[in-house]
């Protein structure tokens, strides 16, 4: 079975989806036929080949997922989710509601590894609020919205149930 890996990349709030296939290549969109090549040159510049064509790139982390890219001298704010970690945050987006309070919730069964915040912490946007455990890999909860944290439902070593609260946010 040829091995699939799906990513969603934000390029300066344009979204786009990218799979990768072992035994057809790269589809950006559903549209195959895309070759790339990546020459990491030192620590933070690349040259990378896009259907033959060369561009010059500097790629810098500057978050979780997130980095600027610089190609040819032209700056990109990026964000790059796996398949996995996108039905994660869409999960979690479907559980909250768009006034009041905003609940947390478990995604899945697992056990709490750590908590990240404490009541009354002012957080951001995508910021790690918990880690569960779930068939041993370790799952980052984030915030989808920036606000405050009203309460904290669970505590480090604590098991949980799929649509057990977490936290409660307020905005």
């Amino acid at each position: 079975m040829p091995a699939k890996t799906t990513y969603t990349i934000q390029i300066n709030g344009t979204e786009i989806d990218v799979q990768i296939d072992s035994q057809t290549g790269i589809s950006i969109h559903g549209s195959p036929g895309y070759e790339i090549d990546w020459i990491e040159i030192d620590v933070n510049r690349s040259s990378l080949l896009l259907n033959g064509k060369s561009f010059s790139m500097t790629l810098e982390r500057s978050g979780n997922n997130a980095y600027i890219a610089n190609i040819n001298g032209k700056e990109y704010h990026c964000t790059v989710e796996d398949e996995r970690s996108k039905r994660l945050r869409e999960f979690i987006s479907d559980t909250t509601g768009a006034d009041g309070p905003i609940e947390i919730t478990a995604p899945m069964p697992g056990m709490v590894i750590d908590v990240t915040v404490h009541e009354g912490d002012s957080i951001t946007e995508n910021q790690a609020l918990i880690v569960l455990e779930a068939m041993k890999m370790e799952n980052e909860i984030r915030s989808i919205v920036k606000g405050k944290i009203d309460k904290l439902h669970v505590k480090p070593g604590q098991t949980v149930e799929k649509g057990q609260p977490l936290a409660t946010i307020i905005k």
